[in-house]
């Protein structure tokens, strides 16, 4: 994703906004209005970028070490790294998404 100082703009309002696009994907309705949203506000990278977090997240659950999520998804130890620190001391975002796709 591009570079950015979070540090522009206070974390109050940073908050906000996450709440703000939370409601709004919230509010698209179904998965293809949600798909479509998605393809408009993030290029190609970006999507792959978030897509891959979570399927980190989910081989890590299965328990797929570092080597093998590595050679699987072509990403870096510092990704890993930080998908399983939020999987594991993170606010539960990555374990309720990994349930909902399992029960898809």
């Amino acid at each position: 994703m591009a570079k950015y100082d979070e540090k522009r703009l206070p974390y109050e309002t940073q908050d906000r906004l996450m709440s703000s696009l939370c409601k709004t994907l919230h509010g698209l309705g179904g998965p293809t209005q949600i798909k479509h949203f998605l393809k408009d506000l993030l290029n190609r990278k970006e999507r792959m970028m978030i897509m891959r977090r979570l399927l980190i997240a989910e081989l890590l659950e299965q328990g797929y070490g570092y080597g093998a999520i590595k050679e699987r998804l072509r990403c870096g130890d510092c990704t890993i790294a930080r998908v399983q620190r939020l999987l594991n001391f993170g606010r539960g975002g990555y374990k309720l998404a990994i349930q909902l796709r399992r029960k898809k």
